[in-house]
């Protein structure tokens, strides 16, 4: 697993798919988002492989437009991120930016497509550094970057494999050691 390189915090994440690729840009403005509330919810991640460690994420609405979001591995301690929402077409992608750094410049963003079936398992794909879409590309503004997300949002090459997580009652997440 490859360790995400500018924001510490969000390692946890990138262990969910090898190659997390981070962004200094968001695929849009945060204001230009809105709620999904069938994220809201404590989520528990589908078991791959006998022994393997879970997911366990929660996702609070944190103002009319960005989440809060606290996750982790089995019982460790949690991460927390903001997140908003970014509607590519009928394509919902989340936009997930570490905030343990105090420096806004040290803070990266990491991307996930993301589906609720109807019987409400919540997939998501996250946009992988080993994409071959993504090979040798270095993006000089946001817009640029989102408009070649935007152009290859539908090309499965784009996204690491697809992680299937649960809706839990009751779960608790240590934040803290």
């Amino acid at each position: 697993m490859l360790l995400c390189k500018n924001t510490a915090c969000l390692f946890s994440l990138c262990l969910l798919c090898a190659g997390c690729y981070e962004s200094k840009y968001p695929l849009s403005s945060a204001d230009a988002s809105r709620i999904d509330g069938r994220l809201l919810k404590h989520w528990v991640e589908e078991q791959q492989s006998p022994g393997e460690k879970r997911y366990r994420a929660s996702i609070f609405k944190f103002s009319e437009k960005e989440y809060l979001v606290a996750f982790s591995r089995d019982n460790e301690t949690a991460t927390i991120a903001r997140a908003f929402t970014t509607m590519i077409g009928a394509v919902s992608v989340l936009n997930l930016q570490g905030i343990e750094s105090q420096d806004p410049a040290n803070r990266t963003y990491v991307f996930f497509k993301y589906g609720v079936t109807p019987d409400g398992l919540l997939q998501t794909w996250m946009i992988s550094r080993d994409s071959p879409l993504l090979k040798d590309k270095a993006f000089s503004s946001q817009r640029d970057f989102a408009t070649y997300i935007k152009k290859n949002i539908h090309d499965e090459r784009l996204f690491g494999d697809m992680r299937i997580f649960k809706p839990v009652d009751g779960m608790d997440i240590k934040l803290f050691p």
